[in-house]
């Protein structure tokens, strides 16, 4: 059974993992993503190789936000420039958790 561990929660985002498995949970707003270690590594390289004003775009409601392609062509994850924020501030300090715990254990 698993046993979730928060690492890190701010405003829309919250990332947990699972102490047995190491499964990683990316909570925001209404969606939630599902990662291994190194896929989640994967995804935070990623994001942090995006700048929001080189990939942003103008939303029918006037707001900016940045489109991130999910594995399924079909589905893409779009954040406001505060969410991106947010998202790469809590992905940093879950990893950074994740060697703590790593460490203790």
């Amino acid at each position: 059974m698993c046993n979730i561990r928060t690492l890190c929660s701010k405003k829309n985002a919250h990332i947990s993992h699972c102490a047995h498995c190491r499964t990683v949970y990316i909570w925001h707003n209404n969606l939630m993503l599902n990662f291994t270690p190194h896929d989640f590594l994967q995804f935070r390289n990623m994001l942090e190789r995006q700048d929001f004003y080189d990939c942003c775009m103008l939303f029918p409601d006037g707001e900016e936000r940045v489109i991130v392609n999910a594995p399924c062509k079909d589905i893409s994850f779009t954040f406001t420039q505060q969410e991106w924020i947010e998202l790469r501030e809590a992905i940093a300090e879950s990893i950074l958790m994740q060697e703590v715990y790593e460490l203790i254990e």
